[in-house]
Order: structure tokens, then sequence, then C-alpha cells
């Protein structure tokens, strides 16, 4: 009964009334049935028939009105038989949420070239399309009048700019004047995409030019605010493109990038014309173009001009072995007289008197005699640093192979470990290279046979690799190579427990070369590489790549070997062996005649029948063996006949692809006659967009897609396979699909996962979204809102936006409301839908009004996300109405949204900024009362930092001073306060400034300070500490900061008089001492020159500081002074420096007070770092008579 019901249901639902009326045109083909339409137009067209009368022929289906409308409008219009009816049409069609009919009507040239108003256009279909189709018809427009009306596209422009955004108006853009489109980026502040660059440069190269040079550093000027941001990085692939037509602009962009690293890559071509063209940019500024050039195109005499200018400023950042990376394709003698003497020229002394700057690299370049000499003073300079004896066996490699190898010899001799006699092996090498002393070599060669032969395989294999990399092996002699021969025949003699289908193949092929090369027969190496071929991990047989004659001769050896091998040795690696030769041999065979290489023999497999025979067998064992698959699809290739033979009834049907497609159309009957194993396939690779696009074409052949349909229903409703929903919402037509799901879905909101069978159902039912997102055209919104009421929100997310992206502007906006109403989770959806698709004026009156009706914390971020983006995108009067109303009403409710500061200032302009801030100052100040103490003080620390230098210069002074009044002294026992970041506001933005901008600013400084220190000085606050005053920790550390700041040396004297002065009229010396003695010692530091001078000038200040607190307090005097001598001096001297010199002139002065001072700060110092730099001032204070000085002296010195 049940399996009746199922297919009286499959019965209901192929009623496919769309596909049946495409089947009953004529035509085999989507071709031919779009023919058979148009002639049947064209013939009612000839006999006067209008749209409507076309429209109503018996001829065409009703379900294909639409098309056969917009079919007939633009034949009408082609053949000029132009009306008012037609371009309705066209329009009709343009609004159809079809996909086929919306394409065939964006192909009506006539229509978008007849656009003159953009009111019109916009009202009649702009606002009624989808989202999608609006984007389309916005870059079909901008096609059309790229070139052509740059007027009208100016006049899109702004029409599309201020009803759906910039982003929606960027397409148009292309089609505008040069001078517009450079007001626009300017006005706009647009960063165009990279696509966008490459189309305006075709028609405005110099405009692109102006563009990228918008992103030079030097324009980042701090003092003034800049929020156009264009990023030189993200055009880095289209820098290059320059140096063709524009080759000065490309030089001058990438030098003013040059100390950031573009990583821009030119290919050989470009790189090549720009060698040629541009020999003066870079024989003039080689460290900035070098990168550009391919180094062997660099002649010996540019490098002569080139190099001198290639060493560092600094002979602290010369680093030998990169500078040798610019000389390595240039002769040794040449490299190395040219190092030798621009270091010599740029430096003023010889690189060889410099033990450090002499490496490897360089000494394995040197002249022998001198190489020999500094080996010897490396050897004997490592001995003195006691480094070990590894390193120091390294340098001795480079003294005479007659000194060195025997002493190796002698250590291998004693060595038990196989790895330590390895690396000995290998500096015997590399110590015959060094000397270029090949009978050396060849004695080492022969210890390493005689002596070593029963090695380890890992030894051996190790051994071929480092004599590979140290050594040209093809241009080592005759006997060098006999030994070698041996070496590897012996391991090939033990091939099982020698390792050796794992020996390196590039020195099997620098055998086989170096025999043909020297007339010796090349079939005993041929033999080990057949071997490690056919029993390694290689798939690729062809060797020798860049000789095609020796090449062609190794594969003919492989069929040859194969061939003749005994039957047991051969089954064991048949299997593999086959494809891979085979694959080889075509692969050679393709790479020559893609060069037509003429003197080269192809092969042709028709000569080796045995091969094919040897596969035939192969085939009847297993014909699904997974080598076979590459090898199908080369035989159908280069040997069909061999192919039908193989596999003579199969259908070659592999995957969907761009082939698939053209068969389809040039053979849909091959199709059909397999229709079974294409729907296989497509069942296979179900989630695949080549097989979505072959799916969809289906549509318009003959018998294939309903039989693709019925199967599609059965397999859905009989066999369970929700997989097959995918397909069938691809095929079908969007109605028709509409009504098949709808009794699928589910009826309850809330799934039991206690049954199984509701387990199952979820999972059937998480597949119908994603056939939704195949429906053309798409479902009706409703069904999506059904799964979005429960708990398949999650599953129908993608085809809840994929789907209001395709359905008209109209029914979107209602839905979405009515999704606004909704639970949360569903609410942020709707508001997200909105956003996407409606106009801004239309969305700024959505967004203010949903702001002040949800309540709910998650959906008003979601409000406010989407403010901000709209404000950000597009600062307008109405953008920032509603951001101003939105930020005026933030609540203690919206916490979560404040969780990470929001209020990002890079993208506010500079009209708007200063409002801006005053309105988040007062929602700071509205939180206050009702958030946590820790939570508002979090705020006030992001808000002051968001202001940077140039806001700063922006704000009105009385802003500024109203935050100063609030948060300068508010100060807490952390450090993590309102205070600590007003400070940096002040001293780093508000006083880096001079002229009379800085006395106005530190008059306006002075007076906050006398108000708070007079009002505030005595209070106490107890809950902080017991004997904590707020107003006196902040002060000392505003104090404290504004001595050690480092500032402009106009400005630093200023500063530190005018702070100096307002402390004085409010405090005396006893409120704050350390405060003072700062200021005292900043004075006087500002007054000199050098640490000599700030020490004759304190000697002098000291009498009167001890004067003014009594010498009871000297120690308080001389730990000021120890700070200020660690933090607020300059950075023209290090700090080590500047200690010596200072603590050494003030001992020098010869007065108590001085030198009593001096050895207070040395202990003080001692007590940090140890007094053992400063022995020879503690000396001179030793031989003081003075008691206190003589004890403290002495007791540093303990």
């Amino acid at each position: 009964m049940e399996e009746e019901q199922v297919k009286e249901n499959s019965k209901i639902y192929l009623k496919t009334p769309y596909l049946d009326a495409i089947q009953s045109i004529p035509g085999e083909s989507a071709h031919d049935k779009y023919c058979w339409i148009a002639v049947e137009i064209k013939a009612r067209i000839a006999m006067g028939a209008n749209l409507e009368e076309i429209v109503k022929m018996e001829q065409f289906p009703r379900a294909l009105y639409g098309l056969i409308k917009v079919e007939a409008a633009k034949i009408l219009n082609r053949t000029g038989h132009t009306s008012q009816s037609n371009y309705e049409a066209i329009e009709e069609g343009l609004r159809s949420e079809n996909s086929e009919i919306f394409s065939r009507s964006l192909q009506a040239k006539e229509f978008f070239n007849n656009i003159t108003d953009f009111d019109y256009f916009s009202n009649n279909l702009l606002h009624h399309v989808s989202y999608n189709t609006r984007c389309k018809i916005i870059k079909k427009l901008a096609h059309r009048l790229a070139g052509r009306n740059p007027q009208l596209a100016e006049e899109f422009f702004d029409g599309i700019l201020s009803s759906y955004g910039v982003d929606r108006a960027m397409p148009i853009l292309v089609a505008c004047s040069k001078l517009f489109i450079k007001d626009v980026i300017s006005k706009q502040k647009l960063v165009l995409s990279i696509g966008m660059v490459n189309l305006l440069y075709k028609r405005y190269p110099d405009l692109i030019v102006w563009y990228l040079k918008l992103s030079n550093p030097a324009l980042n000027d701090p003092l003034e605010r800049r929020i156009h941001h264009v990023k030189i990085s993200e055009y880095k692939s289209f820098l290059p493109k320059l140096i063709r037509r524009n080759l000065s602009a490309f030089v001058e962009i990438y030098e003013m990038h040059s100390k950031n690293s573009l990583g821009v890559h030119l290919s050989r071509k470009q790189a090549n014309r720009f060698a040629w063209n541009a020999k003066k940019y870079y024989l003039d500024k080689p460290n900035i173009f070098y990168k550009l050039l391919i180094p062997e195109n660099i002649s010996e005499e540019d490098m002569k001009i080139m190099f001198p200018k290639m060493l560092p400023d600094k002979i602290e950042d010369f680093n030998t072995n990169r500078m040798l990376q610019y000389l390595r394709q240039y002769p040794k003698a040449f490299s190395v007289s040219l190092l030798l003497k621009s270091y010599e020229n740029v430096y003023g002394k010889s690189l060889l008197d410099e033990e450090k700057m002499v490496t490897a690299e360089l000494m394995k370049i040197l002249p022998a005699e001198e190489r020999v000499r500094q080996a010897k003073i490396k050897t004997r300079k490592h001995d003195e640093d006691s480094i070990g004896g590894n390193d120091k066996f390294m340098w001795t490699s480079f003294l005479p192979a007659n000194e060195v190898l025997p002493k190796i010899r002698e250590r291998i001799a004693k060595t038990s470990d196989m790895f330590e006699r390895k690396n000995l092996v290998s500096q015997m090498l590399f110590c015959c290279k060094v000397n270029e002393d090949d009978e050396s070599l060849l004695e080492v060669l022969k210890y390493v046979q005689d002596r070593h032969r029963n090695e380890m395989s890992s030894f051996h294999h190790a051994f071929l690799v480092k004599i590979q990399s140290i050594y040209d092996t093809l241009h080592l002699s005759l006997d060098h190579w006999s030994i070698l021969f041996e070496i590897i025949q012996r391991m090939y003699a033990k091939a099982k427990s020698s390792d050796f289908i794992n020996v390196p193949m590039d020195f099997l092929e620098t055998a086989v070369r170096f025999r043909l090369n020297n007339n010796l027969p090349p079939e005993p190496i041929l033999k080990m590489m057949f071997f490690v071929l056919s029993r390694g991990y290689q798939s690729y047989w062809n060797v020798l790549t860049d000789y095609p004659e020796y090449e062609r001769l190794c594969l003919l050896h492989f069929l040859r070997i194969a061939e003749q091998m005994e039957q047991e040795s051969w089954n064991a690696i048949k299997t593999k062996t086959i494809p891979n030769l085979i694959m080889s041999i075509y692969r050679f065979n393709e790479r020559h005649a893609k060069v037509n290489d003429l003197k080269i023999e192809f092969f042709s497999m028709r000569d080796y029948p045995w091969i094919f025979n040897e596969l035939f067998e192969m085939l009847k064992e297993n014909r699904q063996d997974f080598r076979l698959n590459a090898l199908k699809t080369a035989l159908k290739k280069n040997e069909i006949d061999i192919y039908n033979h193989l596999w003579p009834s199969e259908p070659d049907i592999a995957t969907i692809d761009i082939n698939t497609m053209n068969q389809l159309k040039k053979d849909p009957k091959r199709i059909l006659s397999h229709w079974e194993t294409y729907y296989d396939l497509c069942r296979k690779l179900n989630y695949n967009g080549a097989v979505h696009r072959f799916v969809r074409s289906l549509r318009w052949y003959n018998t294939i897609p309903i039989k693709f349909a019925e199967r599609c229903v059965d397999g859905v409703l009989k066999g369970k396979n929700e997989n097959l929903l995918v397909m069938l919402g691809s095929l079908v037509h969007g109605e028709t699909f509409a009504k098949f799901i709808e009794p699928l879905l589910p009826t309850e909101k809330k799934i039991d996962m206690d049954e199984q069978s509701r387990q199952n159902s979820f999972s059937f039912l998480h597949k119908i979204p994603y056939g939704m997102e195949m429906a053309n055209p798409p479902v009706p919104l409703e069904l999506i809102g059904r799964l979005c009421e429960g708990d398949y929100l999650s599953s129908s997310l993608s085809a809840l936006n994929n789907s209001c992206r395709r359905t008209s502007v109209t029914k979107v906006i209602p839905f979405a409301k009515h999704l606004c109403c909704q639970r949360v989770t569903v609410a942020k959806h709707g508001i997200r839908l909105i956003a996407m698709v409606t106009s801004l004026e239309e969305l700024i009156e959505f967004l203010s009004i949903s702001w002040k009706q949800q309540e709910h914390h998650s959906v008003r971020k979601v409000v406010f996300d989407k403010a901000k983006h709209l404000f950000r995108r597009m600062p307008s009067p109405s953008t920032w109405g509603l951001m101003k109303m939105i930020i005026s009403t933030i609540s203690e409710k919206e916490e979560s949204l404040l969780l990470i500061w929001p209020f990002d200032l890079a993208d506010v302009p500079n009209d708007y900024i200063t409002e801006y801030l005053k309105i988040v100052l007062e929602m700071i100040d509205r939180l206050e009362g009702t958030s946590k103490e820790q939570t508002v003080k979090s705020y006030i620390i992001s808000f002051l930092r968001s202001i940077d230098f140039a806001i700063c210069n922006i704000l009105p002074d009385e802003f500024l001073v109203e935050l100063f009044r609030r948060y300068l002294f508010n100060e807490t026992c952390n450090h993590a306060n309102p205070a600590y970041v007003a400070r940096a506001l002040l001293i780093n933005l508000y006083l880096e400034t001079t002229g009379d901008n800085l006395d106005r600013r530190l008059d306006t400084f002075s007076k906050i300070f006398v108000d708070a220190v007079k009002s505030k000085w005595n209070m106490l606050d107890s809950t902080e500490s017991p004997h904590y005053y707020p107003i006196r920790n902040a002060v000392r550390t505003l104090i404290t900061e504004i001595v050690y700041t480092k500032m402009k040396p106009e400005a630093r004297s200023l500063v530190i008089d005018r702070v100096m002065e307002t402390f004085l009229s409010v405090l005396t010396h006893e409120d704050d001492a350390q405060c003072y003695l700062l200021l005292i010692y900043a004075q006087e530091w500002n007054r000199v020159k050098t640490p000599k001078e700030f020490a004759t000038e304190i000697g002098k200040k000291l009498p009167e500081l001890i004067e003014i607190y009594t010498p009871l307090f000297s120690y308080f005097i001389a730990d000021a002074l120890k700070d200020f001598l660690k933090h607020g001096h300059s950075d023209n001297f290090s700090s080590e420096y500047f200690f010596r010199e200072f603590v050494e002139t003030l001992s020098e002065l010869g007065t108590v007070e001085a030198s009593y001072t001096a050895a207070q700060v040395l202990f003080l110092f001692s007590k940090e770092s140890g007094a053992n730099c400063h022995l020879p001032v503690l000396r001179k204070l030793a031989k003081t008579e003075h008691p206190a000085i003589k004890s403290l002296v002495n007791h540093i010195q303990k």
C-alpha cells in the first residue's frame, strides 16, 4: 500500500509543464530550439504581426510566454519594428526572476542603447528587480556606456550612488570621464579593486598612475589626518604592467616604496624589458632596483658601477655572505677583486683585516695563498676563543689538502660513530674542492672505496648526495668516475640491503650523461635506473629532459629492459611499470611537439605491441586499478584505436567538465544514448558547480531532462535519496520544484531527537534548502520562511540569502520585515536582508525604526553594525543623523556592544569628528551612573586612545580642555585608569607642537594644573589606601613623565620651564621634592649639550640644593639624580656613555658636595648593575680624605 502511494505521488509530482513546453519545440538542442523560435517570429513579422499577436501564436507553448515575448521584442527591434511595447516587454523580462528570461533580456542591445533618463530607469526597473539582477543590469549598463556617453554615465553614477551607495555604483565609474573619476576618487576616498584598476588603466593610464601615487608613504603626515588609505601592496600584481607603457611612473612608484618589501614579481619578459629600458635607473640606485633584474643579465661592467653603491652606509650593517650573493654568477677573481676594492673604497679599510667579516663563502673564492693565510688566522682565533673542535676543523678544511686529509683520516680511524665518520668524509671532499685538488679527490674516493665499503647504506647514500652537491660531477675525470661506478655497482649488487631504490636519481642521470659524453655504454647505469623507477615512488620516467636525444635513448633502453625481463621479476613490477612507462613516452612526444622540434623522432606505440598485450592482460586482472585513469585519457588522445580495443563498450565519462558541455552542444544524441551513465556521474558529483551547469543546460534538450527528472523524483520519494533534491532543483522549473517540496517540509517547529526516524527526517530536510538554492526561478520566500520558524534555521540560512538575492525587492522587503518580528536569531537575519536589498533612503529609515523598536541587545548590535558600516561607506548628513541618534540612545543594556570598542575613528571624516567624539563622550557620561565603575573606566580609556595626533590638532581646544580637566588628575592606584591615557594624550599629542600654538597650549595646561592642585591637594582617598592622596600621585606621575619624555629640542626647554613655573606658582620644593629636583635637573640639561657640561652645571647647583634641603636630604637628591641619568637624557648619547662621562666629570670637580653625590649615585647604580665598570672613578674617589666619601666608596667596593 505504501509503495503504491509513493508511485502515485511520483506521478503527481512528475508534472513538469515547463520542461514539457520546451520538449514541444522542434530541435534536438538549445541552439536548434532557439533558432526555430526565431524563424517563426520572423515569419510572423514578415506577415505584419505585432508583438501581442506573435506571443499568442499556437505554436508557442503558454509556459514559455515570458521567454517568447522577450525574443519577439528583441527581433522586432533589430528588424526596425521598434515600439514602446517592445521596450516594455524587454523591461518586463529584465524584471523577471527567471534567470533564463532575464539573461535573454540582458542581450537586448537596442534597449540599453536607448536609455537616457536615470529617474525613469531607476523608478521602473532598479527599484523592482532582485538584488542580483540589479547588480547585473548596472554592469551591463556600464559596458554599454563605456566610451560612448560619459556624461550619461556620470548622471547614472551619481543617481546610483545616492540611491544604493558607492559599492553598487562602482561598475559605472569605468564609463565616466577621467576628470569625473578623479573627482569621485578624491571626494569618496575610494579604494579601487585590482579589477577596476586594470579596466581603468586601459582607458586612462595617467589616471591610474595618479591613483597609485596616492599610496606614497610621504603623504602620511602625522600632523594631517588622512582617511584615504591606498595600499600599494594590493596592486603589486598590476605594477609590472606599467613597465611597458609608463616606465618612469613604475620607477617612481617602486622607489617611493623602497623601504617596504613590495614583493613585485616580474616575468622573464618583463624583467628583460626593464633591464633594457631602465638601465640609468638601476645603475644609479641598484639597492632599490636590483631585485627586479635577472642576475645573469647584468654585465661585469654594469656590476662594477652598481656593486659599490649596494654596500650599506654603516659598516656594522655589512654582511659578507649577503654581498657575495650579488656576485655569485661572476668569475671568482672578478668577484673577489670587486668585493675587496669596493669595501676599501667605501669604508676606508681592508675587508681581509676584519677577521669576523671573512666568512666561509668568501674563503671559497679567495686566491690560494690568501685563503691559507686566513684559514690559519681563523684556526688560531678559534683556539683562543675555545670554540669546539668541529668548528675549528671546518676552518682547517681551507688549508692545503696534504696537511688536512691525513689528520682527518686519523680522526676517522678513532671515531666509532657512523654519522661522525660521514661528516668527516664530507669535510675531506670539501677540502679537495676548495683547493681544486683533483689528485687528492682521487685519493679520497679510493679511500672511501677501500676503507668504507662495509658501511651502512645511509653512509653511501649521504656520500653520493654530498659529492653531487660539492662537485659538478659531470666534469670529473674518467679515473674519478671509475671509482664512483664501482661504489654504485656494489650498492646495486646489494640492492635489498643497500636501500638502492632511494639512490639519488640526479646522480644516476649525471652518470648516464658522463658515459654518453665519453662514448661509454650507458646500459649498466640504465639498468640501475630502471630498478629504481620500477620499484621506487617515481611516476615520471622522463630523465635528462633537457637533452631530448638522451631522454629518448633512455626510454628506448627502458622499453628494451622491460621486454627482456624474466617473467617472475616482470610480474612483480608490471602493474606499476606499464602505465608509467607508456605515460612517460606520451609526455616525451607531447613536450617536443609543442616546440616543433623536427630533429626529434617521436615514439609510436604501435612499434611496441608487446606492451599493449601486457596492458590487456593487466585489464583482465583488474580493470579498476587507479593507475589506469590517467592512462585511459592519454590513450584516447594519442591512440584512439588501441583505446577502443581495450575499452570497447565503455563510454569515456570520467567527470563533468567543459568538454562534457561542448559534447552536449555538438552531439546531444550521444549524451542521450548514455544518459544513465551521465545521471549516475551527476548523482555522485552532486555538489560540483560544473554538474549544476550541465544539469541546468539539459532543460533545452530533448528527452534527457525528462528522464533525469523522473529518475530524481523516484530516487527522492522511493529511494529516500535526499541528495537528488539538488539535481532536481537545477533541472525543473522553480514553481514545479516548490510544489514538489512543499509536502516534504516540516509541520512541527521542534525536532524530537530521541527518535531515530526524526533524525533521519532532519537529514532529509537538511538537503531541501540546497535544492532551493538551485531552483530557477527561486521558490516562494514563504516556503523558506517555514524553515526559519523552527529548529531548521541553521540549515536554511544559505537558501534564505540565496533566494532573497534572486527574488524581486518588492517581495523581499515585506518578507524580511516579517522576519524582523520573529525570534532573535531570525530577526537578525531579517535586518541583514533589508540592509542588502533596499535603497539607502529606505535603509536609513528602517534602521532608525528598528533601533527604536528592537529591545534585544543582540538584534540592536546588528542594527548598530549596519548603521556604522553605512556611515563609514557613505558619510553624509542623513547617515550621520542615524549614527548620532543611535549613539545618543545607547544604554547599559548594550554593554555587549561595547565589549570591543566599536567607535573606530579611522573612517570618520574631519567634518564629523568633533561632534562624533562629543556624542560618544555624552554616551559615556550617561553610562557612568548605571554601569560598573571599572567598565566605564575601560570606555574612557578606549575613548581617549582613539584620539591620535592628527585628530588632536582638529579638535577644538575647549573640548580637549574639558577632557584634561576630567581625566588628567583622575588617578587611581593602578595603571589601568583614565589618567594614564590622558597623560599620554597631553604629553605626546597636545604639547607636541611649536611656536605660538605651544605657548597657548602651555597656558591652558598651567590653568588646569593650578586649578586641580588648589582644589584637591589635601583631599585624602582612604578607599584606595589609608594615606593615599590622588592628586599628589597624579602630579608626581605627570611631571615625571614630562621630564622623561623625548621632545623636540625647540619645545623641550620651553615646556620644562613653564612646568617649573606652574609648579612653583602653587607648590613649594617641599611639597614634592621629587618633582622639583627632576625639573631642576631637566632645566640644567636643557642649557647644555654634553654630559660633561651637564655634570659641571649640576656640580654648581648641588650646594644650593643641599642648602635648601639640608645635608640630611642628600641621599634623596642623589637618588633623584640617578633616576634622571637613567631616563631623562637625550637619545644622542647611550645611557652607559652618558652616565660614565657625567660621574667622571662630577668626581673631578673637587667639591665635597660633587664628590659625595658622585659616590652616592655610584652606590645606587651598583645596587642595580654592579660597580666593576666604574672602577677608575671609584679609585679616584677613594683618594678623597672626606670620611663620608671614603666610607661610601669602600662600601661599594666590598
